[in-house]
């Protein structure tokens, strides 16, 4: 199946790779931030310069608590991660105000991964089940994490990834040798107009776009994404599996899903979506809309939870 197609929703099951070493210093004498790896998807090497740690309430039992690691290709304002509750949200504007942004972010259930997610260059790619690929910790404790996570997949134009990181939790402050707070050069302040339930205008995009996958509508759908993913759609049509894959974007499109609200920040918005899978499993997610010639246009959408 050819992962490229329909690149604004996706859903993958397995995944790996080979590395390149990348190290980073960000943290204090007794600890240093370091990665090494990468993952590699659609035929591109993507590789990390900056991670962090955080916990985040468990998707289905608020009462547990998750691990995450980000991982990203540009430098992390920690101060501001560690200074706010919403890490999540401030990870995602960080990324948003970075020109080509990428990060890949693992959520860490116990011992095990139970979700994978890719984002960056107009493209979202996820995997989530019970335990997803090889997971190894080394140590972690109240302070950092320190661990490795390999997920395999036989097709090389699927996501792959071999990573090992080292990483500080961003509630833990990080200092210099002098005992000082490290100064840290602040991300743009990304602040939207709250939207409702529904998200308004790019509200009804997202439900049209959603609508028309459900149906496997191909000029419904061209209708209403960004012209990048509308040419890389236009693009796949010529290829004889073209059907089948129509019929796989389907059958990962949520059955039904509800716009909880967002943020519409003027030329481009982000809805926060509750989703039923079509097994009938509940997800989260976003979906990030842009304007074109003066209307919406869904750029892509990412949903995390069980398939």
């Amino acid at each position: 199946m050819n992962a490229r197609l329909f690149p604004q929703i996706r859903s993958i099951r397995r995944i790996v790779a080979a590395a390149v070493l990348v190290s980073i210093a960000a943290g204090s004498s007794a600890h240093a931030d370091s990665i090494r790896g990468d993952c590699r998807y659609d035929g591109e090497t993507i590789t990390f310069v900056d991670g962090v740690v955080f916990k985040d309430a468990n998707y289905f039992d608020k009462s547990k608590t998750d691990i995450v690691v980000a991982l990203t290709t540009f430098a992390l304002d920690k101060a501001a991660l560690a200074s706010t509750t919403q890490k999540g949200a401030a990870l995602m504007s960080q990324r948003s105000a970075v020109d080509d942004g990428r990060s890949v972010k693992l959520r860490i259930d116990g011992a095990m991964v139970s979700s994978i997610d890719y984002n960056g260059a107009g493209t979202s790619v996820s995997s989530s089940g019970g335990d997803i690929g090889e997971f190894t910790v080394k140590a972690n404790d109240a302070t950092h994490i320190d661990a490795s996570f390999v997920l395999k997949d036989d097709d090389a134009d699927d996501l792959n990834c071999t990573l090992s990181f080292n990483l500080a939790y961003a509630s833990t402050a990080p200092a210099t040798a002098g005992g000082a707070a490290p100064a840290t050069k602040a991300a743009p302040a990304v602040q939207g107009k709250a939207l409702p339930a529904g998200g308004g205008e790019p509200g009804k995009v997202f439900q049209a776009n959603l609508a028309a996958m459900q149906k496997g509508d191909v000029d419904a759908m061209l209708a209403t994404v960004t012209k990048e993913q509308g040419d890389k759609m236009r693009a796949q049509k010529s290829d004889p599996k073209f059907g089948a894959m129509l019929e796989m974007m389907k059958s990962f499109a949520p059955k039904s899903a509800t716009v909880t609200g967002g943020q519409d920040f003027g030329d481009s918005a982000e809805l926060t979506i509750d989703a039923v899978n079509q097994s009938g499993a509940r997800s989260t997610g976003t979906s990030k809309l842009r304007k074109e010639g003066g209307q919406w246009k869904v750029e892509k959408t990412s949903m995390k939870g069980g398939m």
